[in-house]
Order: C-alpha cells, then structure tokens, then sequence
C-alpha cells in the first residue's frame, strides 16, 4: 500500500469520541511491545506515533487517518505492572467499550514480542478479543533481535504456543522488514468492511 497521508485525527476515552465516519484497524499489544514504531514504520512517519520510554504512558485511543480513507487505532498497552489497578481497570473498560461501540472496526492488529514465545498476559487477552467475533492478523514485532533461523524457530513456536492457524507475520521497524506483508493483510481485513463481523 502507498502511504499518501498519515495524521493524528482524535485521542478518544468514550465512545462519543469515535469518529465513525471510516473502516477501523485497531492496533493492540502489551506495553512496550513495539506498537508506536511498527505505526511509524508502516505509515512511512518518524513521529506520527510518540514513542516513550515509559511503558503504559500512552491512556487513550488514538485514532490516525490514513489515505484519507482508514484508521489505524492506537490502543493503550496493557499488562504493564507498574500501573494502578484503577489505571489498568480503565484501560481494560476502554477497550471493551472500543470492541462493543465501534460502528467501523473491520479487524484487530495483535502484535508479540518475538523473544517471548508465550505469556498468560497475552494469551488471556487474545481470548478476550477473540469474543468480539473480529478478525485478528497476528505480528511478531522486534524480529531484528534474532537470527533467521531463531526468528523462523520463534515463529513456529508462538503459533504452537498459541494455538494459531497460521504463523504470525515477522516484522522489523529498525531494520524496515515486513510492512508489504502487513499491509497486504490489511486491505484483505478492509475489503470486508460490508460483511458482519460480530
């Protein structure tokens, strides 16, 4: 796909927030998983996403138009243990409102650290997601961190782990691999934008 725009359009906390005028692509991982680069990788933008040191930093859904045609939806990371109950709880409520409110949401963006073959954090959350009846691409993020051949092995590993019927897509934003691959599955999740999801 070619990126002709990228922007920053609304950070929303309820769902009289949402713009709801376009086909969603919600982007979804734990903190510190690598979900603001891997935006600014697909989208071809330095700093469309803020990156911070600071896992968890990130409260709000944010919505970014692309092509004038579809958003990708920032969701807060979750599972970071050094935010409150009450901060995770709110995370937890407004993503939930996000999965039942959300008029356009047509898939989910899941991503994975490739070095961690398996967590309870993410295996539980994909249960959860996977109530909502959307369709979810899995990404392995940071694959620039191993060898092809433990990449390959991780791979296999996490789709075992996870009980996937494909492997997840490998992908790199330092070293710029797998956004064609990416992209790719995302205009097969926005080509059903008219069928029933959930």
């Amino acid at each position: 796909m070619k990126i002709n725009s990228a922007e920053f359009i609304i950070g929303a906390v309820k769902p009289s927030d949402f713009p709801g005028d376009l086909p969603e692509i919600a982007v979804v991982g734990r903190s510190n998983v690598g979900k603001s680069s891997l935006i600014n990788f697909l989208c071809q933008r330095n700093k469309l996403v803020s990156t911070s040191r600071t896992p968890g930093k990130t409260q709000q859904l944010n919505y970014f138009l692309i092509n004038k045609e579809f958003y990708l939806v920032d969701i807060p990371g979750f599972g970071y243990a050094k935010l409150s109950k009450k901060e995770r709880d709110a995370i937890s409520l407004r993503i939930d409102r996000f999965c039942r409110h959300s008029k356009k949401l047509t898939g989910i963006i899941y991503l994975l650290d490739i070095r961690r073959n398996f967590s309870t954090t993410d295996h539980e959350a994909l249960n959860w997601l996977n109530t909502f009846g959307y369709p979810i691409l899995m990404v392995a993020t940071k694959s620039d961190k191993l060898s092809k051949l433990q990449a390959k092995t991780a791979l296999k590993t996490i789709q075992e782990n996870y009980d996937l019927p494909l492997s997840p897509l490998a992908t790199s934003a330092i070293k710029k691999q797998g956004a064609d691959e990416v992209w790719q599955q995302i205009t097969g999740l926005l080509g059903n934008v008219d069928e029933p999801l959930a």
